[in-house]
């Protein structure tokens, strides 16, 4: 008795049901994979990265500053 209402439950569920309840977790367990990828990759590339802007931008002055403020640099 005990086992036939057990398999009369799942017999009233659809198979389709079934497969659509698996086949969503099994989506959602890949996005969330896939976020944590994409989460650790990017800590993995801003380690990494050797962008230093002082090294571009911050140079000091150029040489048509120097001509422009000539006057005032000889004291």
């Amino acid at each position: 008795m005990i086992w036939k209402s057990i398999f009369s439950a799942h017999a009233t569920v659809p198979a389709s049901a079934r497969w659509s309840a698996m086949t969503s977790f099994a989506r959602n367990s890949v996005e969330t994979l896939s976020d944590l990828a994409c989460v650790i990759q990017n800590l993995v590339l801003d380690v990494r990265d050797s962008y230093r802007p002082e090294l571009h931008y911050m140079r000091g002055p150029g040489p048509k500053w120097r001509a422009k403020h000539r006057n005032r640099l000889v004291v």
